[in-house]
């Protein structure tokens, strides 16, 4: 995790408890004071004096075992209120819980600085469970989820948000080739539709599609994956559908306008 950068007019000390908290929320462990030290490059010192005043909040815990820190439940209280108050869960989670009745795996995410934040999964009853913790993040370039928020955006931007950096290959279908990439979009402006083949992750097709808001801005995105491996001809049409159909459902809860746009293939679920 890079160092958040303490800028003019900002405390020092509140941008390391939140790299604190932001270190330990994408750990799979409880870190200890000298770990943490390390990894947020802070004295072992401060990190002693940040993580007791934490622990004393609530928003860390630590362990029994070995005395290491975990995130605590006030932390999860902040993230509860942020899904309460958010009226884009609500409209989005039922549409995620119904892609996994159909074996899809479903994911809702956002677009923040250049890359897709997942913000809910919902785990389909599949065979294989392919899962991201609320808060990881992924590439546009390779994701179903980013292509589709990659295609709300101008020519323009979308050029330079590809070509600052080499796009890194994932897998060996994952397109880094800027123009490949732009006529790929074309296809998704049309069909509302954005397709990953395997170039995020092997084995896994996922299809995606923006959820808008009353204005009609995309304000996120809904994807749903399958193993690649368990699709027969006919499936990637029906997935993409679905999922066109759960983002769609979501938008016209939120007061968007109806889409006119067509996606691939049609099923005969009508919106809820």
């Amino acid at each position: 995790m890079a160092p958040i950068a303490s800028g003019r007019g900002e405390n020092q000390s509140v941008t390391r408890a939140i790299e604190l908290l932001n270190l330990l929320a994408d750990s799979a462990e409880p870190l200890g004071v000298r770990d943490i030290a390390r990894r947020i490059d802070v004295a072992p010192s401060n990190v002693q004096r940040l993580v007791n005043t934490l622990t004393k909040a609530g928003f860390l815990e630590q362990t029994e075992k070995n005395g290491r820190y975990k995130i605590g439940h006030r932390a999860f209280r902040v993230g509860s209120a942020f899904v309460e108050q958010n009226n884009l869960y609500s409209a989005a989670m039922p549409e995620l819980y119904h892609l996994a009745s159909l074996h899809i795996t479903g994911f809702l995410g956002v677009l923040r600085e250049n890359m897709v934040v997942y913000l809910a999964t919902v785990q389909s009853e599949g065979p294989v469970a392919v899962t991201h913790r609320p808060g990881s993040q992924t590439y546009l370039h390779s994701t179903a989820m980013g292509k589709a928020l990659l295609a709300e955006m101008d020519d323009a931007r979308i050029r330079n948000i590809l070509t600052a950096h080499p796009l890194p290959r994932l897998t060996p279908r994952t397109k880094i080739s800027a123009p490949q990439l732009l006529k790929e979009i074309e296809t998704i402006r049309r069909t509302g539709i954005a397709i990953s083949e395997e170039e995020n992750r092997y084995g896994f097709f996922s299809a995606g599609s923006v959820v808008r808001d009353f204005s009609g801005t995309a304000i996120a995105v809904i994807s749903g994956a399958v193993p690649a491996a368990l699709m027969k001809s006919d499936d990637r049409s029906k997935v993409a559908d679905h999922v066109y159909q759960a983002a769609q459902n979501a938008s016209l809860k939120l007061g968007a306008p109806i889409s006119r746009r067509e996606p691939p293939a049609r099923s005969s679920r009508k919106a809820r």
